[in-house]
């Protein structure tokens, strides 16, 4: 074999690893992701859904501040999402994320424009079961509560109040398809949406897609602060194929 002749062959082998290589990274991209459908919520969820939200959260900065050493908190944060649970299948949308073998891998609960906030006698009813939740810590989740109520906006909104994902699943979309169902509904009534969050990783997220960071909220108490964040009506949601990272 002459040397032009060596010099082909490495020229054909090189792009044959190369065309292998990227085979192998387009394969693991799309082992990566997964395909999510989002239907809307049922009472038969609540269950389920309150068992994967207080796992989704188990880090969350202020749960870790509130409860203090939270593997020994999972019945409460259970029970506190369940509250949240009933009280958007009563007043609000909730939005369910599904894989391909139709098992429930997220959720976001929206409270619609106008009802943002529940009834005075909503939250009266509520008082017992958030006394047994938060204990002897229930005056400072309470003024937490007030100081975020405090930095609300006025115009009405929608309003973003939690999106978890099964946690071996963050990364994977499963937040990303739960935004952009929910966005594209702000966006067909022509609202704004609004949402907290307690990491610089979720300020980011956000970001993706659309949402500006409003303003800081910081509490006396020592209580990690929390972003708030919104997502203006008139803004064009991201490309479905955009790397979620949710």
């Amino acid at each position: 074999m002459t040397l032009f002749e060596q010099y082909c062959t490495i020229l054909v082998m090189s792009d044959q690893f190369a065309n292998e290589r990227q085979d192998h990274a387009d394969s693991a991209a799309a082992a990566d992701s997964l395909s999510i459908s989002v239907r809307e919520g049922r009472p038969s969820d609540l269950g389920p859904l309150s068992l994967l939200l207080a796992r989704s959260f188990a880090a969350d900065p202020q749960f870790t501040w509130i409860f203090g050493d939270l593997s020994g908190h999972e019945k409460q944060m259970a029970q506190f999402f369940a509250t949240q649970l009933r009280d958007c299948l009563t007043s609000g949308t909730l939005d369910v994320a599904l894989d391909s073998h139709t098992q429930i891998v997220g959720a976001a609960l929206w409270r619609v424009p106008g009802s943002v906030f529940p009834s005075l006698g909503r939250q009266f009813l509520t008082i017992p079961r958030y006394v047994t939740i938060f204990g002897s810590r229930l005056r400072v989740a309470s003024s937490l509560a007030g100081e975020l109520a405090r930095a609300h906006p006025k115009e009405p909104h929608w309003y973003l109040t939690v999106l978890g994902v099964e946690p071996q699943l963050k990364g994977r979309g499963v937040g990303g398809a739960l935004l952009r169902h929910g966005l594209a509904r702000a966006d067909a009534t022509r609202h704004p949406a609004y949402l907290e969050t307690n990491t610089d990783d979720n300020v980011a997220l956000y970001q993706h897609f659309n949402f500006s960071v409003a303003a800081v909220v910081s509490f006396a108490n020592g209580c990690p602060p929390s972003t708030t964040m919104w997502h203006k009506s008139s803004t064009p949601n991201v490309n479905a194929n955009d790397d979620d990272a949710v």
